[in-house]
């Protein structure tokens, strides 16, 4: 009976330590995972043009401050983030895991897919460029970490699965179904931006947004699949222009006296960007249509380059062909301004 309770003993704490061996190697792997790299994972500090106060029907351009993530993937400063984190931006800094904090500014920004690239200032050492996996190479079911700052906590790390994978429509005027990544792992404001890893390390998705009642982590979280982020990549999306616009349909415009029926009312223009170099003008009139709050006031693009901007499929056309103009070449850009039509030009540098 000794012999039987000595061999049963040991039987079980064999397996209790087999057990604890496993699990202690799986957590070595996330904690190796995450010092692999978290120094490649950025807080993005931003003023950005703030939106007009509830009530406030005078609107004049004043900043806010918020907080977002990134993934540096290039040894020259480019990193990756949301659109929603950048594109009113009118500074940017950049904070590295080591303390380093550096100035960025934005390259380009694609509105429809919630997709951007900033460029740093300054790289340290710490900081190796992360690598993007190959598009496709995910399935539901496979864990995944996100690191980023939910509510200013910097460099959290939370723990998941992809649970879903969700193809959006068609985009006009080019060849892209969107595609977003659905996780588990917990995501907050400040994880906007920040990088989706599956187990070696590689960049699988960008977040983008949380699908939740409370506004926190109790939902669903998206991010911009790898492939989706190759492919802008790979389209060469031009350098961001500053125009923060809304696009007209016919009976809006007719509504705001547009007598062309088309163009671009724009809401706002980001200093020191092709648009207010060109003298471009935003809206300084706040109003609710629906239970949609937009600015009135603006200039209303109409033309560029002798395009007409009639819908969603010609301005993603007309955004596509101002990456092939080359240096000293003349674009010309048509609007509308208290009524009146006028043009302006960009000479290529």
């Amino acid at each position: 009976m000794i012999r039987v309770f000595l061999f049963l003993s040991v039987f079980f704490l064999s397996g209790c330590t087999n057990t604890t061996q496993a699990y202690q190697v799986k957590e070595n792997s996330i904690q190796s995972l995450y010092k692999k790299v978290n120094p490649s994972v950025v807080e993005l500090h931003v003023q950005s043009l703030a939106a007009p106060q509830v009530g406030q029907v005078a609107y004049k351009a004043q900043t806010a401050n918020s907080l977002g993530s990134g993934a540096l993937v290039s040894s020259e400063g480019r990193i990756l983030t949301a659109a929603h984190v950048v594109d009113k931006a009118t500074a940017i800094e950049v904070e590295y895991a080591d303390g380093t904090k550096t100035t960025g500014h934005v390259v380009w920004v694609e509105p429809l897919i919630d997709l951007a690239m900033i460029q740093a200032g300054e790289v340290p050492s710490s900081a190796k460029p992360l690598k993007l996996a190959k598009p496709k190479d995910y399935q539901i079911g496979e864990q995944v970490v996100v690191i980023g700052a939910p509510f200013g906590v910097s460099h959290s790390l939370s723990v998941g699965y992809l649970s879903g994978i969700r193809d959006s429509n068609a985009i006009p005027g080019r060849k892209l179904v969107p595609r977003l990544l659905q996780t588990d792992a917990s995501i907050n404001q400040g994880n906007s931006g920040g990088p989706m890893f599956n187990l070696d390390g590689e960049i699988i998705g960008i977040v983008s947004h949380i699908l939740s009642k409370s506004g926190g982590s109790n939902g669903l979280g998206f991010v911009i699949s790898v492939d989706t982020v190759q492919h802008i990549i790979d389209s060469d999306p031009g350098t961001f222009s500053g125009f923060i616009p809304l696009l007209l349909n016919e009976k809006q415009s007719y509504a705001i006296n547009n007598t062309a029926g088309h163009g671009m009312l724009i809401q706002h223009v980001i200093p020191g960007t092709l648009a207010d170099k060109l003298g471009f003008k935003g809206g300084n009139l706040s109003v609710v249509i629906g239970s949609n709050p937009i600015l009135l006031g603006g200039d209303i693009l109409l033309e560029v380059a002798g395009r007409a901007i009639t819908d969603l499929a010609s301005a993603v056309q007309i955004k596509k062909r101002l990456t092939a103009f080359e240096k000293g070449d003349r674009v010309t850009f048509k609007f509308l301004r208290n009524g009146q039509i006028k043009e302006t030009y960009w000479v290529v540098e």
